[in-house]
C-alpha cells in the first residue's frame, strides 16, 4: 500500500475509534446526567450547560481523553511509521472538533481550559503507547 494512503487511512481509523468511544461515553454521561434540552436550540443548551453538574462535564472530559488516547494509539499502530505524527494529527483533528463544540454554546471557563489542554497530551500518550508495543510476529 502506498505510504500516503496508509497514513490517511490510519488517521481516519484513529478518528473513527475516537469518535465512537467519545460518543459511547457521552451517551453514558447523558443517561447519568440528562440535560433535558433540545440539542438544536442554542438557548436551551446554554441554560442546560449552566445547570449541568460537574460530574456530567467531567465524564465528557473523560470521554474526550479516552477517545483521543485510543484514537491516537490506533492511528500510530496502523500507520506503520512515524507513530507520533499520526497520533498527533488525530489529536489535532479532535481538538478542532472540540473547539467547534465549545463555540456552539457557552461552557464554563474551567471546562474550556481542561478541554483544550487535554487533547494533545492524550494524543502523545496514545502514540507513545503504540511505540512501546511489540510488533506483531
Amino acid at each position: 500500500m502506498h505510504p500516503i494512503l496508509r497514513s490517511v487511512l490510519a488517521v481516519l481509523a484513529g478518528a473513527v475509534v475516537a469518535f465512537v468511544l467519545i460518543a459511547v461515553i457521552e451517551l453514558l454521561s447523558g443517561k447519568l446526567y440528562p440535560l433535558h434540552a433540545d440539542p438544536g436550540s442554542p438557548e436551551e443548551m446554554a441554560k442546560a450547560m449552566a445547570r449541568a453538574p460537574v460530574g456530567a462535564l467531567l465524564l465528557v472530559l473523560l470521554g474526550w481523553a479516552v477517545g483521543t488516547t485510543a484514537g491516537a494509539w490506533t492511528a500510530a499502530c496502523a500507520a506503520g511509521r512515524s507513530p507520533l505524527i499520526h497520533g498527533i494529527v488525530v489529536g489535532a483533528l479532535l481538538l478542532c472538533a472540540a473547539v467547534a463544540n465549545l463555540l456552539s454554546f457557552p461552557h464554563p471557563i474551567w471546562f474550556w481550559i481542561a478541554a483544550v489542554a487535554l487533547f494533545l497530551p492524550c494524543a502523545y500518550l496514545g502514540s507513545a503507547l503504540a511505540e512501546r508495543r511489540e510488533p506483531p510476529a
